[in-house]
């Protein structure tokens, strides 16, 4: 394992990489995305109110070119979303019953651990209790969001999770490579484009994951080529009308990538629907969801 730090320079400030105009990034295609299906709903999750009952597990496969034999069938699983609060969800049972009964190989979690924004401290013993049920043979990883706080990062590092903030870490699976770039989420300004720029191309060979607070952020971080883009923040919609289309997203990408997988050119968008509530305690043909991910060479 190891970690790719911003680079210094001798004079101790920054010196952008020059950008090569023969090779321009381009911008994703959202208008030629294929959308995957959904899995069918948990029986009774189209409505939930004060608590959440229903975990939808969301399973999904995933071609990849180029993927290293040795990187087939690696389960990713993508949690966002948490909103952790005092009040423990029976939702929360069910999703630590299925990661002891599934084994994913790698957890990441897009952010938003907490609900109470500005005083966590009361909710923090339901957030160590869940996080110390989650367990994966590559470890458990996990990024900012705006509901979390500069100072949540103290916090969670004393709890079963290894923040990345604007890093990139390369772990390692038999012979092949797995990318993992974490994204500062309290803000979509947190990941200044000198940041981005100084992170480095993807190695031969290596598989890359982007973890990002923000669906929209897939826009402005195209530059780092990434094979997954995960994200959440939308709750997908939270509040839906019935099939699930979202009255609010609170993201500037079309609708209908506030939630579920999609294939964007050469990368695929995952948006969780999220675990629990923000601000409403209701969530309409919207079930809260865990996404699992495999991979397969694609």
């Amino acid at each position: 394992m190891s970690f790719y730090p911003i680079p210094p320079t001798p004079t101790g400030g920054y010196i952008p990489p020059v950008p090569d105009p023969t090779s321009p990034t381009p911008k994703p295609d959202f208008s030629s995305a294929v959308t995957l299906p959904e899995p069918k709903w948990t029986a009774g999750a189209w409505l939930e109110l004060f608590r959440v009952r229903h975990l939808q597990w969301s399973p999904y496969t995933l071609p990849i070119p180029n993927l290293s034999p040795a990187l087939a069938g690696l389960r990713v699983l993508h949690l966002t979303d948490l909103h952790v609060d005092t009040v423990w969800m029976p939702s929360w049972d069910r999703l630590l019953e299925k990661v002891q009964q599934t084994r994913p190989d790698v957890i990441l979690i897009t952010g938003d651990f907490v609900e109470i924004k500005y005083d966590s401290r009361p909710v923090l013993p339901n957030l160590r209790r869940l996080l110390d049920g989650l367990s994966a043979r590559l470890g458990v990883w996990g990024i900012l969001g705006n509901h979390d706080g500069d100072v949540m990062g103290p916090v969670l590092a004393d709890m079963n999770v290894r923040l990345l903030t604007n890093e990139l870490v390369t772990l390692t699976s038999g012979d092949a490579s797995l990318e993992l770039i974490g994204v500062l989420g309290i803000s979509r300004l947190d990941m200044p484009p000198r940041v981005r720029d100084s992170i480095p191309p993807k190695a031969a060979g290596a598989t890359r994951i982007v973890m990002a607070h923000y669906p929209d952020q897939i826009v402005s971080l195209a530059s780092l080529n990434p094979d997954i883009f995960l994200a959440g923040h939308t709750h997908g919609g939270q509040v839906c009308l019935p099939g699930g289309w979202p009255l609010m997203t609170h993201d500037s990408l079309p609708r209908r990538f506030a939630r579920g997988v999609h294939r964007i050119g050469q990368t695929w968008l995952s948006v969780g629907r999220g675990l629990t509530y923000s601000t409403y305690p209701i969530r309409t043909f919207c079930p809260a969801e865990a996404i699992e991910l495999t991979l397969a060479v694609g």
